[in-house]
């Protein structure tokens, strides 16, 4: 940072003049370089700096008191916001008017006393105007100049290995989707209709899966996912990552968590803002914001105002593991405005980001919009992605006895925390059901002939259920699964409707139209016949328009 000489040395002799009427200065110098010689080592004797700080009015001060806590440097356009701005004068207007004797506002007070200077600084990468103390004064007055901070770093909750995750639990289910099915991918990286509205029912929180909600927790995770390099996309369809994925299931909870939070914590990807329900960014081409700046600067902000609060117990870098109730974070908004409100923009400027409300299309310029898009912005990023990240779930908090069943009509009970391993029961068994405290899970010819696409042979699921288990299968499951291996489905146990004819030509009759053959119907017997459930209300138009009327009661499938 400059020393006050070289600060004095660039400004025209008319402020010198000033500092040095309002400093008590005698000078004798003939030239402005004598003279901010002269005002240096006359100003940085520390007694009268001290003095002339306490003799500074109250708002003035205030203002270099904040000066001197952000390392002796602040944005211009942040500094005058808050304390007010300089009035443009030349030599000529300054001999004239002499602003000093007559100051508008605490900055000018600074100013013509010659505790602040401007100059251009790089802040964030760009060159802002920034309002600075001398590095040399900065010292006297209790700070040292400006320092880089160190790198910022944060754990998200510790979580024991049973406390369940509604997050660990739906990103495990996405990665046994994509393993095990035909998952398509859109321009962008989006899944297919189908996929979403499958695997909906199978996660915890299916959020902005149904409706492909490009601002829900689901696009959020499948980003994720991607942003991890744990999945691809080939010839259109979504693939794994093979080696990375096994490395992070078998990781413990916490390593788990923390690959997750810290690749969202420094995502350049993702733009925060963007996905901000009811703003709209508009030629984003002409400007920028930095989202990994943005995010890690309230994910601090929030940690510093926990610890000051109730968990201050609680260790730093933790996000909590109970939400807070939304009038906690509105005093959160609250305590970001009053004491960083400037986090997203460095340089204190409101009039340079084009974001519109996107229902009335007005375009948010000036502070006065601060809570409608920086406030909207910190209400996102600790209600969706934090909160996401950090959700530990009360429900089903214990773990079913045993955590891990094999049942002897095929299904797979396994426990929520036992992610890895249900990683690999997903590979052989059909998901059936999501419950509070675990996931069932069915094995069947379709899901063993899976498997063995995957070179898993049915030995090798018995041994992995039994050694998982702690147990032997039962008898009549390790014999099926067995003969399934050397014989292939033997059975097939289907749910369709009979549509049963008061004789067999009426049948007969029936079944030689061609619409009623399109049906793909099963002839049981002479006057009887099998419909599949979803071709009933088909069949039902087919028989009316024939001439017959059908028992409704008999023919639905519901």
């Amino acid at each position: 940072m400059r020393s006050l000489r070289a600060c004095l040395l660039d400004e025209p002799l008319p402020r010198l003049m000033a500092i040095a009427d309002l400093w008590d200065v005698p000078v004798e110098a003939t030239s402005a370089h004598d003279m901010a010689g002269t005002l240096a080592l006359y100003m940085l004797q520390r007694e009268r700096l001290t003095a002339a700080r306490a003799s500074l009015p109250p708002d003035a001060r205030s203002a270099l008191d904040a000066l001197v806590a952000a390392r002796g440097r602040m944005p211009a356009a942040a500094f005058e916001r808050r304390f007010g701005g300089i009035r443009p004068m030349g030599p000529g207007r300054l001999e004239r008017e002499r602003p000093w004797q007559s100051p508008a506002n605490a900055t000018e007070q600074l100013w013509y006393r010659g505790f602040i200077f401007r100059a251009f600084d790089r802040l964030s990468g760009a060159p802002t105007e920034v309002v600075f103390v001398p590095g040399d004064m900065l010292a006297l007055l209790g700070a040292e100049p400006h320092a880089p901070q160190e790198e910022f770093a944060v754990s998200p909750a510790r979580p024991s290995d049973l406390r369940p995750s509604k997050c660990l639990d739906d990103v495990v289910t996405l990665l046994c989707f994509i393993r095990n099915h035909e998952v398509r991918t859109k321009a962008g990286g989006g899944w297919d209709a189908a996929s979403r509205q499958t695997v909906a029912p199978m996660l915890r929180d299916p959020d902005g899966a149904i409706g492909n909600d490009p601002n829900g927790r689901f696009a959020f995770l499948t980003h994720l996912l991607a942003r991890l390099g744990w999945t691809r996309t080939e010839q259109g369809r979504l693939r794994l990552a093979p080696q990375p994925v096994a490395r992070w299931l078998q990781s413990a909870p916490e390593a788990q968590r923390n690959a997750l939070f810290n690749a969202w914590l420094n995502d350049p990807e993702w733009n925060d803002l963007a996905h901000v329900d009811g703003l709209a960014l508009e030629m984003t081409h002409t400007w920028s914001s930095d989202p990994v700046r943005t995010r890690q600067g309230i994910v601090r902000l929030w940690e510093r105002w926990r610890s000051a609060g109730e968990d201050a117990t609680r260790p730093i870098s933790t996000p909590p593991s109970r939400f807070p109730d939304p009038s906690l974070i509105s005093a959160f908004v609250t305590y970001v405005h009053e004491h960083d409100p400037d986090f997203a923009r460095p340089d204190g400027r409101y009039d340079t980001w084009h974001v519109r409300d996107a229902r009335t299309g007005q375009f948010l310029h000036g502070f006065e919009h601060w809570e409608r898009v920086e406030g909207a912005l910190i209400r996102y990023i600790i209600e969706k992605p934090l909160r996401w990240l950090s959700d530990l779930d009360d429900a089903g908090a214990d773990p079913p006895t045993p955590p891990f069943q094999v049942t002897a009509d095929g299904r797979i009970i396994i426990a929520r925390h036992l992610r890895y391993e249900r990683f690999q029961v997903a590979r052989v068994a059909d998901w059936i059901e999501t419950r509070a405290d675990a996931y069932a899970y069915r094995l069947s010819p379709r899901s063993l002939e899976r498997a063995r696409a995957q070179g898993i042979r049915a030995g090798r699921v018995i041994e992995f259920l039994e050694q998982t288990g702690g147990q032997a299968l039962p008898a009549g499951l390790k014999r099926a699964l067995l003969r399934w291996e050397e014989r292939g489905a033997e059975l097939s146990l289907e749910t369709t409707v009979i549509l049963r004819a008061q004789d067999g030509a009426t049948m007969d009759a029936l079944l030689r139209l061609p619409q009623m053959r399109r049906l793909g119907v099963e002839r049981l017997a002479p006057n009887c016949v099998a419909i599949r459930p979803r071709d009933v209300d088909a069949a039902r138009t087919v028989i009316i328009e024939s001439g017959l009327l059908v028992d409704a009661a008999q023919a639905s499938s519901r």
